[in-house]
């Protein structure tokens, strides 16, 4: 049973997704277990979902539902994410499921300092009561063993990301198709970013660059994908930036992401911390040329140089001048794009994520685990 908030856009939900279509059928059966109600969520069909419908805006104690839900449902594993959903690693202690799982997958701007010593206390507990604990980037685990005060030789894993390479990938069709509907000629560099619209993911940052690039001349359109609750905000400053009229578009969600990318001539991540960003992955996969800031999992997925280009966070001018470097030279996007797109097929590929999974859940659920808890239920 996969505990999370929501199943709504996200590099963590999109995770679960990959797990929930990816692992076999016949050694898994897979339930998710949501925290809110959020019409924007998306369980495949064939997954059995369960909702606790709780409010978003109000804090809850949630350990007595979930506990009566792992009780009902006597799941196996119980697999929870985030400090959003940590109480489920208590919920299923105190029910005796076999196999406890807690990961962590990135941080929000309220993650981005010191903790408080509540949530540290708490998260202290729940990782001393799970079977597993792990980060989807080394960065991501190095802060939580500092902010924890965890020592070195603390079991803390690492499981990165991984995308699907055959999903995505260059695809010329599809590049002919969005550009001619974004009607980009072909001196036109077409620069984007897919993620969701939120405070962390920094896309004041970005237009602040393309503003840049535009008054310098670079023939430049911006496309950015995503929804979230920075969208007003978002519209609100390219309304005020009139060398983006006409030139910056905000698309939403789409379902065809592979295709968009596959239109874009440079992939811009401006993000102030990521965990292991999924889109980046996928951006690389399509051989795009990426440039990224020098922020969390970022630093263990792009060479700088090789396959990407590193930026500061918070530094317009420094993607400003990366955005000029890479308009003035097709070779130079071309062999960091095909260095990009070998990168993940080297590391990130989806495959060897799924293994990953699959090994560790194997490995915890034993035959003998499996007996104890059946007895110590009975």
């Amino acid at each position: 049973m996969h505990v999370v908030r929501t199943m709504a856009t996200g590099g963590t939900e999109a995770g679960v997704r990959k797990l929930l279509s990816g692992l076999s059928k016949e050694r898994f059966e897979q339930t998710i277990c949501t925290l809110i109600e959020d019409p924007s969520s998306v369980i495949p069909t064939a997954i059995r979902g369960i909702c606790l419908g709780r409010a978003p805006d109000k804090p809850a104690f949630l350990v007595p539902q979930l506990a009566r839900i792992f009780a009902r449902e006597r799941p196996d594993i119980v697999h929870s994410r985030n400090w959003a959903t940590i109480e489920a690693v208590i919920a299923a202690w105190v029910t005796r499921v076999p196999v406890v799982i807690h990961s962590e997958h990135g941080r929000d701007l309220g993650t981005m300092g010191p903790q408080p010593w509540r949530r540290r206390a708490l998260r202290r507990f729940c990782y001393g009561r799970a079977d597993r604990v792990f980060c989807v980037s080394h960065e991501l685990r190095e802060y939580y063993r500092q902010e924890l005060r965890l020592t070195p030789t603390w079991p803390f894993r690492v499981i990165p990301n991984g995308v699907d390479t055959q999903r995505f990938c260059p695809n010329s069709e599809a590049r002919r198709t969005i550009r001619e509907m974004l009607r980009a000629g072909t001196n036109t560099l077409v620069v984007g970013t897919v993620s969701r619209l939120d405070p962390i993911k920094d896309h004041a940052t970005l237009l602040a660059a393309a503003e840049m690039a535009c008054e310098r001349g670079l023939a430049l359109q911006l496309i950015i994908v995503g929804e979230g609750v920075c969208r007003r905000m978002l519209e609100q400053a390219l309304a005020n930036r009139p060398a983006l009229q006409g030139r910056a578009h905000m698309v939403g969600d789409v379902n065809n992401v592979a295709d968009w990318l596959n239109g874009f001539d440079v992939f811009v991540l401006p993000s102030l911390s990521e965990g292991m960003s999924n889109t980046l992955l996928e951006a690389m996969a399509v051989g795009l040329p990426i440039i990224a800031t020098a922020v969390g999992g970022n630093l263990e997925v792009v060479e700088h140089g090789i396959s990407g280009l590193l930026v500061q966070p918070q530094r317009p001018e420094e993607i400003c001048s990366k955005l000029e470097q890479l308009g003035s030279s097709a070779a130079l996007r071309e062999k960091l794009g095909q260095n990009a797109r070998q990168r993940v097929l080297s590391c990130f590929s989806l495959d060897r994520m799924l293994k990953s999974y699959e090994q560790m859940y194997c490995e915890l659920v034993t035959p003998d685990v499996l007996r104890c808890t059946a007895l110590s239920r009975a």
